[in-house]
């Protein structure tokens, strides 16, 4: 079965500025179809539609980052579960699961008119970023947004340079997604959006199980404070590659909440701190059919992380999370404090690496994880890993797995607390 017939009139290839081209078929023999199928057709069919078009567009300087791109991903093929970011993740479960062709239909954006009446929100949706009126709206020191509406060549060419090889899921997203949008924090914007918080919602077009990608950088600008609050809900299938960039002395608070509604998530997040800038991290996820986070945080010197997770995994959900720090440069501090609940039959696992460069002296660096198992039919993996290239540092890693406390739960039971299980739990999250 040729891929072309699984993904018929599927418009999501792109060069940068909106230029689009439909696969020509007439039958569709499959209604569903497997990541590993959109794979195939990506590095095979596409490549060769690209080099071959007559259209002479297709080989200007914004085409050929994505032909680039699409050639890597064939010569790295998908993620496996023998690397390391993936080494305890049930990839199996993720490539058996069932994406439903777009065939000819077009999506409807209709049910995000909410943003009318709303402010300091963005919707990101297959591609395409939805504003609140006040964000949309020409003010000194707003929001910039560079998509394939608000197109600036010179300026979304150099931000192209940020999307970099690697061998997750992000090159895929990219090539998935129909466009890459910047959103800009300008550095007068000051402390306007840490006092007034920018909602950026992650949705899918409807509850059927499409594929829904998002390629997109945020820019939080020198001498600037933002906080953004993200919102995922997985009504179906979401693959997201965000890049935020946090220029000299700048501060990004981040607050991610995962929530499953009946799909999957794959997050591959990187985070490029300039010099003396700070990045605080505060996640919550419930986990999915398949949900799969990673941090990659590249810290110059003078800079500041701090995550902090409290994941409540469902029953029967799956929840893997990567956090990966490089330490280049001197005097850098970094608290990462991820704790995992895992209900029955739930499938969770942590694995975080510090890589601490020769001259990155003074490092100050703290990795811990805890897990608590609800149920002996829950797994729980965690891995820390530091790997240090010099002596003058400050690092440690802790880790523990444990079930609640029989003597805690009798405790509480006998001084007449009914829901004592559910206390033990929510005090473990503190």
């Amino acid at each position: 079965m040729q891929i072309k017939f699984l993904v018929v009139g599927l418009k999501m290839y792109k060069n940068l500025f909106q230029e689009t081209f439909t696969l020509e078929n007439s039958t569709a023999y499959e209604t569903y179809y497997k990541l590993g199928d959109i794979f195939n057709f990506l590095t095979d069919d596409l490549i060769v539609d690209v080099e071959n078009s007559k259209s002479a567009s297709y080989f200007d300087a914004f085409n050929k980052p994505f032909l680039e791109n699409l050639k890597h991903l064939r010569n790295t093929g998908l993620p496996h579960k023998y690397q390391e970011q993936f080494n305890h993740a049930n990839l199996a479960k993720l490539y058996g699961l069932d994406i439903l062709s777009r065939k000819d239909r077009e999506l409807s954006f209709d049910k995000f008119d909410y943003l009318a009446v709303k402010n300091n929100t963005l919707v990101l949706c297959d591609g395409e970023i939805l504003v609140s009126n006040n964000l949309g709206t020409r003010k000194p020191f707003n929001i910039q947004i560079l998509d394939k509406i608000h197109t600036n060549k010179s300026r979304q060419l150099e931000y192209v340079k940020y999307i970099k090889h690697t061998n997750n899921f992000s090159n895929l997203t990219y090539a998935l997604s129909p466009f890459l949008n910047i959103v800009v924090f300008p550095a007068g914007s000051k402390d306007r959006f840490y006092k007034n918080p920018i909602t950026a919602e992650y949705r899918n077009v409807g509850d059927e199980p499409f594929l829904s990608c998002n390629t997109t950088i945020f820019d939080v600008q020198h001498n600037t404070k933002v906080c953004l609050k993200e919102d995922v809900k997985t009504l179906s299938g979401q693959m997201n590659n965000n890049i935020y960039i946090l220029r000299e002395n700048s501060e990004l608070v981040l607050e991610r909440k995962s929530n499953d509604y009946g799909g999957w998530n794959i997050f591959d997040s990187t985070f490029i701190c300039h010099p003396k800038s700070k990045l605080i991290i505060d996640t919550k996820n419930t986990g999915s059919i398949y949900t799969q986070e990673n941090f990659y945080i590249d810290s110059t010197y003078h800079t500041n992380v701090k995550i902090k997770g409290r994941n409540k995994i469902f029953k029967g959900n799956n929840f893997h999370q990567y956090v990966y720090q490089k330490s280049n440069d001197v005097d850098n501090y970094s608290r990462i404090d991820i704790k995992n609940i895992g209900n029955e039959y739930a499938d969770t696992s942590f694995i975080g690496r510090y890589d601490v460069g020769p001259f990155s002296v003074n490092f100050d660096g703290s990795m811990n994880n805890n897990n608590l198992m609800l149920s002996k039919n829950t797994k729980m993996h965690t891995r820390p890993i530091l790997d240090i290239k010099t002596k003058e540092i400050q690092c440690q890693h802790g880790c523990t797995v444990s079930n609640i406390n029989a003597e805690q739960l009798y405790y509480l039971q006998s001084r007449g607390v009914d829901n004592a299980k559910d206390v033990l739990v929510e005090s473990f999250l503190c």
